[in-house]
This record gives structure tokens, C-alpha cells and sequence, in this order.
């Protein structure tokens, strides 16, 4: 079994980052457990906040890193670096507006220590039950996700992207993060570099690398469907002469 593990958390301005902290806290298998959470220049007070939960919960593995350079991608590449550098060998990552299931700590220790083949883990999206939830959000974001993959499939000619893995529910080994390059240093209204990350994986080390485990599950808001709508957002992921035109402002960042 993998003991160690740790978590990425990149952050922009998430007011609910307490609850994700809260959902990694309360894992069933919360030993070994470390959270470096990455504040991507937030204007609010994110960063405070993640200070005042370290400081009431001081026995949680938790550190606060900051990254000045716009980006998702640059973000997450800084935590997963650092996670690496102190000898962590699996890094997972979630959004600071996800929370994991209780057991999904568990469920990837037991799969990479199961299955050595495996180099990139995703799982299921859920929608989360905030103020931007909708009756039908159910079926509306598991049925996205499937239908983006086959599409960009299509688009790209490259079955690669049917491995596409989700940045806010994925989970990789340091050594396949570091031989394939790791996440692009690149902004949203640029590049998706989640999926950028899993095709590569898909392709450099074999389609059979990279697993999707329906019950590794993950809530996630939908507020960026609701402000800007499936057909939009569709079209910012498939057309990318169209990104950072049509949609200028989704950020994480």
C-alpha cells in the first residue's frame, strides 16, 4: 500500500476552501496524508483562510505555497514539484471548489499499490450541492465529461483524449509526472492543461496507463456551467482558435 500521499490543491479566489480542506481532513485513511495548497495571486482572502485552518487544525498535513505566475497549469505544476521534492511518490490533485469522497484517498493508495501498470488515475464528477446546483446536474456532468472525451477524440483524430482525466479528481505517480513533463505552465484562457497532461500520459506511456475508476469520486461546483453554459464552455474546449475570445474570464486561474 502507498502510505504517503499527497494532495495539490491550486487556488483563485475560492471562498468555499475550507469545505475542500474540511473533505481531505476527513478521509477515511487520513495518515500520510499532506496538502500543499497553491494560492495563484487570490484578491480575497483564500490565502487567510487556509492559514486559519492550519492554525486550528495543526495536527493536518498542510502547506500553503504561492505561485505568482497566472495559471492553473503554473499553479499546479509548483505543487506538484514541491510534493516531489519531499519524496512524495503518487500526487493527487482536487479544485478548491471540490470535495473528494471520503474514501477517495483510500481507493488511490490501493489502486497504484495494486496496480503498477497504472500511471494516471481519474474517476467520477459529480456536481456539488452549493448554490449553483440544478435538478439534473446529475446526469448533466458525468454525461458532459463522457461526451467531451469522444469529442475531442473526433476533433484531434488522437483516441488519446478518451484518457482525458480531470484535473479536480486525477492522481499520478512522480515518476510518470516528471518522465512526461508534468502539467504545462500555461493559463486557462490558453490551454486546458488537464487534459494536455492525461493525452500526453495516454500516449507516451500507453493507453492502459492511464485508469478511470467510476468509484473514485469527486463533487464539484457548477458554477462555471452556469455562468457561461454547457454549449459555450463546449466550444472553448474544442476550438481552440476560438479560447480566450468567446470566454475571457474562466479562472481558477
Amino acid at each position: 500500500m502507498t502510505d504517503r500521499l499527497a494532495v495539490v490543491v491550486p487556488v483563485f479566489n475560492e471562498p468555499g476552501i475550507t469545505h475542500t480542506l474540511e473533505a481531505l481532513l476527513g478521509q477515511r485513511e487520513p495518515d500520510g496524508l499532506h496538502v500543499y495548497v497553491v494560492d495563484n495571486n487570490s484578491t480575497d482572502d483564500t490565502a487567510q483562510r487556509v492559514r486559519q485552518f492550519a492554525a486550528a487544525h495543526p495536527s493536518a498535513g498542510l502547506t500553503l505555497l504561492t505561485e505568482r505566475q497566472k495559471g492553473t497549469g503554473a499553479a499546479c505544476d509548483t505543487g506538484f514539484r514541491t510534493a516531489i521534492a519531499d519524496g512524495y511518490t503518487v500526487v493527487a490533485r482536487t479544485d478548491g471548489d471540490s470535495e473528494p469522497a471520503e474514501d477517495w484517498a483510500a481507493r488511490i493508495r490501493r489502486t497504484f499499490a495494486e496496480h503498477p501498470e497504472v500511471q494516471l488515475l481519474g474517476g467520477t464528477s459529480v456536481p456539488l450541492r452549493d448554490r449553483h446546483y440544478r435538478w439534473g446536474d446529475d446526469i448533466l456532468m458525468p454525461g458532459a465529461l463522457r461526451l467531451l472525451r469522444v469529442m475531442m477524440a473526433a476533433v484531434h483524430l488522437d483516441v488519446a483524449f478518451l484518457r482525458f482525466v480531470a484535473g479536480h479528481n486525477m492522481a499520478v505517480r512522480a515518476s510518470a509526472y516528471l518522465a512526461t513533463g508534468g502539467f504545462g505552465r500555461t493559463a486557462i484562457d490558453t490551454r486546458d492543461e488537464d487534459i494536455d497532461f492525461s493525452a500526453r500520459v495516454a500516449r507516451r506511456l500507453g493507453y492502459r496507463a492511464v485508469r478511470i475508476d467510476p468509484r473514485l469520486r469527486v463533487a464539484t461546483s457548477m458554477r462555471r456551467v452556469r455562468r457561461y453554459g454547457v454549449g459555450l464552455m463546449g466550444v472553448h474546449h474544442l476550438v481552440p482558435a476560438l479560447r480566450g475570445r468567446l470566454i475571457r474570464t474562466i479562472d481558477i486561474r
